[in-house]
């Protein structure tokens, strides 16, 4: 909160600051002022919450100071100090509101009983300023909602459009303005979009609708149409990062939800235009169409032969979708978590090159962050990548050998995994299977074992959202303990330091 002294008398400015605490009242700035004058020139920048002022001052009396500071802040509480208790400053005090009017000298309860009240009564009026927000922001929530939908109630609409002071018969047009999916201020720019438009002499009402998503219902007159370009020039240039989505204009209210729902078609071309910021309704967008059946049939069909076939039919797939732009991006994430998560279970060691996806899990959340078909694109290729390069390592290997390389990177993660449990599932003795591994391999399974995984531990170590204890039972550990001396033991450090270390670079 903050306070601004206004005296003339030096001694009474720095008795007060000096015998106040001020942080009792929660008073954490304050200016001072040695005559009315500069007293309102600092209020029109300083804008204090509490005025406590001195009735005779040169240049500007107390009175005319603060008749001009409760035109320019009303919501500030005036407190008068005084060496005269004459009947038209009381009066006047009477008048201004005051709370409280306090003869010098100055008795330093009276001003802190005076701050007591002035303070209690700035959060009262702030709790009902915020409640009637509240109760503002619900009556905008359920207009907006019943303007999109194409059987609202027209009494309801009618009597929250009322209250809203929101036209039932201009032309309108909704407007979607996204956000990067990293922003999470959005929300807070509805007010400040909204007086943008409303500067225009356009009526608007807007909600969030996701964390980084704000939609907006404009209603305009005809005479004021040819001013809607500049305003979405306006908002790109004021929100570098966003991007806007147009509908189609609506003439009267009942038709505002084909506009809302044009305007939701036009913001989902943003996946496939990443670089477009601008979006406003075509024929293409308005075509209805889902995802064919066929698509992951034919992608299974693709799958065993290779890296290779799977590349040249996924550089086919983006081609096709990045033209028909109209799938919705849902379908398109559904989509591609279906075709890499069967890429993941074909090649189970691609996760290897990829460590913040070490679990279908986590590949459904990587894939659902990303913000256009491009970036999509570019970690699929990755992948496809991954798996191209272990396929050439590999097939220098024989049969035999990649089989229990891809059972290890499968099944590493058992507690109880072993060279005669590996020996058992490709109908070996463990004796053969060690000396057949070894031979290839140049190290005993076991040893490739305990290698891998301390490699997969370490990969998990490099980020930070998971526990030690955690991350050793991800690795096949019996605990916590164990997996921490196992990785002193081939480290030199434990897997704390191990961390720490990472965390230096």
């Amino acid at each position: 909160m903050k306070i601004l002294i206004a005296d003339d008398e030096d001694y009474t400015r720095e008795g007060l600051l000096e015998e106040i605490d001020w942080e009792e009242f929660g008073i954490d700035e304050i200016m001072q002022a040695v005559n009315g004058e500069e007293a309102l020139k600092i209020v029109r920048w300083f804008r204090p919450d509490i005025v406590l002022s001195d009735i005779r001052m040169p240049k500007m009396d107390g009175i005319a100071f603060a008749e001009e500071m409760l035109r320019l802040i009303p919501r500030s509480k005036l407190i008068f100090i005084s060496g005269y208790m004459e009947t038209e400053y009381l009066k006047s005090a009477i008048r201004l509101s005051v709370i409280d009017y306090i003869e010098k000298p100055i008795d330093v309860t009276q001003v802190k009983k005076a701050l007591s009240r002035a303070t209690e009564q700035i959060a009262r009026e702030q709790k009902t300023r915020e409640a009637d927000r509240n109760t503002w922001e619900l009556r905008q929530q359920r207009l907006f909602e019943l303007l999109t939908h194409r059987d609202a109630d027209a009494r309801m609409v009618e009597g929250l459009a009322g209250e809203a002071g929101f036209p039932l018969n201009s032309e309108y047009v909704c407007m979607v303005v996204q956000f990067p999916r990293s922003c999470k201020t959005a929300g807070q720019e509805l007010d400040r979009l909204l007086d943008m438009i409303r500067r225009t002499e356009a009526e608007a009402i807007g909600v969030r609708q996701e964390e980084s998503c704000l939609e907006v219902i404009l209603a305009y007159s005809g005479k004021i149409r040819y001013r809607l370009e500049p305003l979405y020039g306006r908002i790109l240039d004021s929100w570098p990062e966003c991007k806007i989505a147009v509908g189609i204009q609506a003439e009267g209210y009942r038709n505002i939800y084909n506009s809302c729902k044009t305007s939701r078609a036009a913001m989902n071309c943003a996946f496939y235009q990443p670089e477009k910021r601008l979006f406003e309704i075509d024929e293409i967008i308005l075509q209805k169409k889902f995802m064919e059946p066929g698509i992951y049939g034919s992608f299974l069909r693709v799958l065993p032969e290779g890296p290779r076939k799977m590349s040249e039919w996924f550089q086919s797939l983006f081609g096709d979708l990045s033209v028909r732009r109209y799938y919705q991006k849902e379908q398109v994430y559904t989509l591609m978590i279906s075709l890499l998560t069967a890429i993941f279970r074909q090649y189970p060691e691609s996760y290897d090159c990829l460590p913040e996806t070490e679990g279908e899990e986590q590949l459904q959340q990587t894939i659902l962050e990303m913000d256009s078909l491009k970036e999509i694109q570019a970690f699929t290729e990755k992948i496809l990548g991954c798996v191209q390069e272990r396929e050439e390592v590999l097939s220098g290997y024989g049969r035999v050998i990649r089989g229990v390389l891809d059972y290890v990177a499968v099944h590493y993660g058992e507690e109880g995994l072993s060279t005669a449990q590996i020996a058992e599932h490709f109908h070996f003795s463990p004796a053969y299977m060690n000396v057949l591994f070894k031979q290839e391999m140049k190290v005993t399974l076991k040893q490739y074992l305990s290698n891998y995984r301390l490699e997969k531990a370490k990969k998990l170590l490099e980020q930070d959202y998971l526990k030690v204890t955690e991350i050793a039972e991800k690795c096949g550990y019996t605990n916590g303990n164990y997996f921490s001396k196992v990785f002193r033991e081939a480290t030199g450090m434990t897997p704390v330091e191990y961390r720490e270390r990472c965390e230096k670079r």
